[in-house]
């Protein structure tokens, strides 16, 4: 055999771009398979999740390795570019040397942030998110000060760096698979795939580009976001289904949505100002422990006035606005078990919403923060830090699930990534549904949800641990589809308002849910708190103040089992203070015992107000999506002020005497504009700023 036919070809530039976009995809599922792992120690997946974690893990790494090696075929042809005047063979051999180079160093780029996911993950059970980018910000900041020494970020790594012996052998063992599969991939490539690429170059130029253009959209018609609907109900491994490499991804996509605050209103109210006017009004007379986080304050944990620690349930009803509870319609009750549920509660006669949407609803209600103007909080800013109550159930000993009839990622949502990062074990959606589950307008009916939800019910009763179970219905949502076999419903259609129509069915499918459990002894030991998740978004309102208020009129209905209740601590009737969803998280950790120590809370545990009046004075933030304003509810009736007009309009809390309306400059509006102000800068700042709770600072202390 001669010297020159003992030399192998030089590889084509297809040949190159395939193994460098595969070797990609090896490392990032190789990673995976690493992470599972670790998870399965604690967390034991079955089968069916397993294989949907790592098929979803893997068209998710075939977006990020098509982009990437896109990126790289771009770079080299600029850099080839100057060649081609020298020729074309030269400037095709300049090109996939230069390819090879530029792929190398992505592969390079990529297999560190692998690494860095991958420590970040064992130490806090998360993703790479703005937590770490912070952590990193400071580390760098602090060292170019010389002030890491005697810092909380110094003496955190240090600590890290000090279990060598535990990090040795998980580095050794990550190392070890790192390299065993990119060893594997360059003998499977070399003695495989090469030849065949080379021996079809048609087939290879025609094939190559497709495989890439269906790598890039995800293998999926629903393109790269179909990684964030897939239907893996553990948060665990719908984590673990993700891709790391997306950091860069969310920071792009979240950069375009901030929410500005108007310079006239920074004029009028810097943040320096607005802070302490949010803490007066927050949390009057509480002991706020941080600069830098500073809505971050002491609480005062009691006792729970409950006899053992119990189960919750929590329903959201989509748009249930306490205007259209008790009401009756073209002669027909519209809500006949709802008033009865409610008479058998403590309700509470001005309880509000403090967003207009639905996640502005949740991320209040769960995590009892004051909602950003504009894209909600667990959508535009989902890797934040936040002090969330299914984290804080989680870590007292609850099971924590929640049932939607839509899928997780409706509409790029990210309520997937927001509720996995935020201690919520498992988020059951449309696609845990059957086929034959009927769906009608946004989603799975609600009398197939309420179903779901009692099943369960049932699995986790027999858990022998308490549990928190939410649901989020959406018949009483545009276009109101609901199934018209009762008679009620049929008759209610002819209104011209579809809404009470929608109302009536999920009365019934609620009375249907409700009887079931109560006669089967299913909610022994259990609160059901019931409760909409905002008010109308139709204009059903005589004037424009009216339908504004009336995103917000939502009720709040707590429901104790018998089981639960005695005289001194549970007395149905309605309480007459303002609340609002705020108030839901410290309530509900009240009642199982778990305040925290220390808290980002913008609410207050108001579970006193179950057996007597305790309610104090407050004003409650009302956070408006549809008009450049913001607004409070306080005894005396709602106010909203709008940044453009620069006007403060009022009415009563009852929405029954016209509104009234004052220019800003107006002595008798400028305390409540000044109030508004405050909770809107403050609300906006701390979410865009990632300073309204930090693990990393306060997770010891809890």
């Amino acid at each position: 055999m001669s010297a020159h036919a003992a030399v192998s070809p030089a590889p084509s530039l297809a040949e190159r771009f395939a193994f460098w976009w595969l070797l990609l995809v090896v490392v990032q599922q190789a990673q995976r398979v690493f992470l599972i792992g670790a998870a399965a120690l604690r967390d034991v997946p079955s089968p069916a999740v397993l294989g949907l974690t790592l098929v979803t893990g893997l068209r998710a790494d075939l977006v990020t390795a098509s982009f990437g090696m896109l990126a790289a075929l771009a770079v080299a042809l600029v850099v080839a570019a100057p060649v081609t005047l020298r020729g074309r063979s030269r400037a095709r051999a300049a090109l996939v040397r230069t390819l090879g180079v530029a792929a190398a160093v992505l592969t390079v780029a990529y297999v560190a942030v692998l690494t860095i996911d991958m420590g970040y993950y064992l130490y806090s059970g998360q993703r790479l998110d703005a937590v770490f980018m912070e952590y990193v910000t400071d580390l760098l900041g602090q060292g170019r000060h010389g002030e890491v020494a005697g810092s909380q970020v110094g003496a955190q790594t240090a600590a890290e760096l000090s279990e060598v012996g535990t990090w040795a052998v998980r580095v050794l063992s990550y190392a070890a698979l790192m390299t065993a599969a990119i060893v594997g991939w360059r003998l499977v490539f070399r003695r495989g795939l090469a030849g065949a690429l080379a021996a079809r170059p048609r087939a290879t130029a025609l094939a190559l580009p497709l495989a890439v253009a269906v790598g890039a959209w995800g293998v999926h018609p629903g393109g790269p976001d179909s990684v964030q609907s897939a239907p893996i109900a553990s948060s665990t491994y719908y984590a673990l289904a993700q891709s790391p490499i997306w950091i860069v991804k969310m920071a792009v996509e979240t950069s375009g949505k901030r929410a500005v605050i108007p310079p006239a209103v920074q004029a009028a109210m810097p943040e320096a100002r607005a802070i302490p006017l949010a803490r007066e009004i927050l949390a009057p007379g509480a002991r706020f422990v941080s600069p830098r986080y500073p809505l971050v304050h002491v609480e005062e944990p009691r006792l729970s006035p409950l006899a053992r620690r119990p189960n919750v349930l929590v329903l959201f009803l989509e748009a249930l606005d306490r205007r259209f509870v008790g009401r009756t319609i073209a002669g027909r009750r519209v809500t006949p078990f709802l008033d009865a549920i409610v008479a058998d509660s403590v309700s509470f006669e001005h309880f509000h919403a403090n967003g207009a949407q639905t996640f502005h609803g949740l991320f209040a209600s769960l995590c009892s923060s004051l909602p950003r103007q504009g894209t909600a909080a667990t959508k535009a800013r989902y890797a934040n830090d936040y002090l969330c109550l299914p984290t804080l159930l989680t870590r007292g000993g609850y099971r924590t699930r929640m049932v939607i009839g839509q899928n997780r990622d409706r509409s790029h949502s990210r309520l997937g990534l927001f509720m996995a990062r935020n201690g919520l074990e498992e988020l059951i959606d449309e696609a845990a549904f059957p086929r034959s589950a009927p769906r009608m307008g946004l989603g799975v009916a609600d009398g197939a949800l309420l179903d779901r939800v009692r099943t369960e019910i049932d699995a986790l009763r027999g858990g022998g641990r308490p549990y928190f179970l939410a649901a989020l219905t959406t018949g009483t949502h545009h276009p109101f589809a609901v199934p018209t076999t009762h008679p009620d419903v049929a008759a209610l259609r002819a209104e011209p308002d579809r809404y009470v129509a929608a109302l009536r069915y999920l009365d019934l499918e609620l009375e249907r849910f409700f009887t079931g459990l109560r006669r089967d002894g299913a909610l022994r030991d259990t609160v059901v708190l019931l409760l909409g998740d905002h008010g109308r978004h139709e204009r059903v309102g005589r004037t424009d103040l009216e339908n504004e208020a009336g995103h917000f009129t939502v009720p709040l209905a707590v429901w104790l089992d018998p089981s639960l209740r005695a005289p001194s601590i549970y007395r149905p009737r309605v309480v007459s203070g303002v609340a609002s969803q705020l108030d839901l998280t410290p309530t509900i950790l009240g009642l199982a015992g778990l305040t925290p120590r220390l808290s980002s809370f913008a609410g207050r545990d108001v579970s006193c107000a179950l057996a007597a009046d305790c309610l104090p004075e407050r004003a409650v933030y009302l956070s408006e999506v549809y008009d450049n304003g913001a607004g409070i509810a306080d005894g005396e009736g709602f106010w909203f002020y709008g940044f453009a007009s620069r006007s403060l309009e009022h009415a009563d809390l009852a929405l029954r005497t016209p509104p009234r309306r004052w220019p800003a400059g107006d002595p008798a509006a400028a305390a409540r504009v000044e109030r508004i102000l405050a909770l809107y800068v403050t609300a906006n700042a701390l979410i865009e700023q990632n300073t309204l709770w930090s693990w990393r600072e306060f997770g010891e202390r809890l």
